[in-house]
């Protein structure tokens, strides 16, 4: 008997406890009866005098934002509520769904940056000059939007700096790359148009002490040490430029774009023998390339190698008939030969192209 008591007095126990569990205010109960009803504003009003009632309820501040706000798209309100229900409670899971905020918060900025990325999109393609700017501003527009509601999106910070880049807004384009470089966050193409706008506005030394601080964390950018590299040479401080170049070429010995920006050194440097070497070593890789062609061929007249300049000059023109520069190069090499005759027959097609 007092076995059956006892049992009986534990599954009153378990019941009432399953009770108090389940229960909800009648305001939470109203809501969800008229969002069955599609009557959002009565829901509302039940919400928000609940919100009055159980300030530490998450599940109010919840169903604001997902049912009414999100279902809205007043994706800051959302975002709002979604924020208050983080504060009342930083790991709730909505019962029915398990649901999370943090799940909530990726699909509103998901689908903001979605609609930012489309009309990128868009603006790529737009031919009229002031349709373009239009869809880059809607797309910033965008893009900020989606920052508000997650600011630690890297790709929403890249676009919108792409953005701000294609539209010669550099004033906001350093301004965000400076908010986000701030946070700590790294991403290589932000660092690039920040630097280089930096550079561009004449502010050079600046824009070289910023990539020093950046490429102190992240080496391994490739693009941000070659950048470096042009800035240096561009401000003419050659030996730090030639010293960076150097290690990269030993670290990277078969990145093209580190043996032609170490040639372009050594050919300012007057270091024409080493650009020379530098330049036949890009140019097995890009056999036909004219620009090559006329580097290794000046770096060559320089080293008064008349024969490799003549040799040079002859494949530029083979490549082009028309480029005036190749024949600059190959009368003048003949010339030093003492080839006086042939050398002004070419200096005569090149005064015709020009």
């Amino acid at each position: 008997m007092k076995l059956r008591n006892l049992i009986l007095a534990f599954s009153i126990l378990i019941l009432f406890s399953l009770f108090l569990n389940s229960c909800q205010s009648p305001e939470v109960t109203s809501a969800k009866v008229y969002f069955q009803q599609n009557n959002i504003e009565a829901a509302t009003e039940q919400l928000m005098i609940a919100l009055d009632k159980e300030p530490m309820n998450p599940e109010v501040p919840f169903l604001l934002a997902v049912q009414v706000y999100m279902a809205q798209k007043d994706w800051l309100k959302a975002k709002e509520y979604l924020d208050k229900v983080k504060a009342i409670d930083p790991n709730y899971v909505y019962p029915t769904g398990k649901i999370s905020v943090d799940d909530q918060i990726e699909r509103i900025w998901g689908e903001i940056h979605t609609q930012g990325a489309n009309l990128f999109n868009e603006a790529l393609k737009s031919v009229l000059p002031i349709e373009k700017d239009s869809l880059l501003k809607s797309a910033a527009d965008k893009f900020l939007l989606a920052l508000e509601i997650d600011d630690q999106k890297i790709s929403s910070y890249n676009a919108l700096i792409k953005c701000y880049y294609m539209s010669d807004d550099t004033i906001s384009l350093i301004q965000y790359s400076e908010e986000f470089l701030g946070k700590g966050m790294f991403d290589e193409d932000i660092a690039l148009y920040y630097v280089q706008s930096l550079f561009d506005l004449g502010k050079k030394d600046e824009a070289v002490g910023k990539l020093n601080s950046i490429l102190d964390n992240h080496p391994e950018s490739l693009k941000l040490q070659q950048i470096r590299i042009q800035f240096l040479a561009q401000l003419n401080r050659l030996d730090e430029a030639r010293e960076i170049a150097d290690k990269l070429a030993r670290d990277y010995p078969t990145d093209v774009n580190i043996m032609y920006l170490l040639a372009q050194i050594y050919y300012k440097l007057g270091d024409y023998e080493s650009a020379q070497y530098q330049f036949s070593r890009v140019l097995i890789e890009n056999p036909d390339d004219i620009e090559v062609l006329l580097s290794i061929g000046n770096a060559a007249f320089q080293a008064e190698d008349w024969l490799s300049a003549e040799d040079y000059a002859r494949r530029i023109i083979e490549q082009d008939p028309e480029y005036v520069f190749g024949y600059t190069l190959l009368w003048k090499s003949l010339y030093n030969q003492g080839k006086i005759d042939e050398a002004e027959e070419y200096r005569q097609i090149e005064k015709s192209l020009r």
